[in-house]
Order: C-alpha cells, then structure tokens, then sequence
C-alpha cells in the first residue's frame, strides 16, 4: 500500500469481502499480541480473515452500513455501524480495523469521520462502540477522537473459556 495517497471512502460491496477480511486479520494479529497467547490469536486472526463473505451475504448486514477507506486502490481499513446492538438510543460502531501498514498515517480518522457522519445522517445523535480492554492502541485512538469511556463493562468469550475484558466508549455526533 502506498502510505502516502489520498484516502477514498465508499460503501463497501460483497467484492470486498476478502480484502476487508485481510485488514481484519491483520489488524488483530499486530493489535492483539498483549491480548492473546500466540497460537490462539493466530487462530482468531484467521477466523477474521474468512468471516465476512458470509456477514456481508447476511440480512443484518443490510440493515447497518459499511465503509471501506482505499488507499493506492486498496482496501486499507473498514467501519461496520448502525443501530446500537442493545436496541438503546444511538449509532454504535461494530468493527473499526485499519491494516497494521496505515496506523497513524490518518485513515482510521477519515474513515471514522465518515462513519459518524453516516450514523448521524440516520438520525443519531451519540455513538458508542466497545473495545476490549488491552487494546491500549485502540483505546487511545477512540479517546483522542474525542470518545469517552462510559461505566459499562462486558466480558467476551472468543471461545478458549477465557473471557476478554471490554470496555465501552461514546460520543455525540455534531
């Protein structure tokens, strides 16, 4: 991927399946080391890389939206969002991932700009989104992008009978 080009969002399609699912594995496999023992994120990692042939197939998938952010005519990272999954008021983001060779260069930021945009032109007024409590990289971003961290706490289980510590973050949309 060429670092340096400009960053085009658009609405994702079937066809980006593979390379959203690239973006994803990747994105855990350098995000997730502090998370997850080698072999079990190596696992986890894959599973993300052939999952979203079949979410995006799915009848969910086509009542939320997703934006993929190219650079250099590549899927460099993804936002999937819509409703909050709890049925509460706001937007919530499910999945934000940029490949590992984009992080700080800008388009996590331009395509979470276009996320919140999308939420908000549906009506929302806040945005919330869950990230697991080691991500420190992750966290950091959401809070530098002006999320707050709320009281609520969820454990995850990723199936190895050991349940991951996510924490929830939100904002308003302007």
């Amino acid at each position: 991927m060429r670092v340096g080009a400009p960053v085009l969002v658009r609405e994702a399609t079937v066809a980006d399946a593979d390379a959203v699912g690239e973006v994803h594995a990747e994105a855990w496999r350098a995000g997730h080391r502090d998370v997850f023992e080698g072999d079990w994120l190596r696992r986890l990692a894959e599973q993300r890389r052939t999952l979203w042939s079949s979410v995006m197939t799915s009848r969910e998938f086509a009542r939320n939206t997703m934006l993929v952010a190219e650079r250099g005519h590549r899927v460099a990272a993804f936002a999937y969002c819509g409703p909050h999954s709890d049925r509460g008021p706001g937007g919530e983001v499910f999945d934000l991932y940029a490949h590992p060779t984009v992080w700080g260069h800008g388009v996590a930021w331009t395509l979470l700009d276009a996320a919140c945009e999308s939420l908000r032109d549906t009506g929302f007024r806040r945005v919330r989104l869950w990230t697991m409590a080691g991500a420190n990289r992750a966290r950091h971003f959401y809070t530098s992008y002006g999320f707050t961290e709320t009281p609520r706490r969820r454990e995850h289980d990723f199936g190895d009978g050991r349940p991951v510590l996510e924490v929830e973050y939100e904002r308003r949309l302007r």
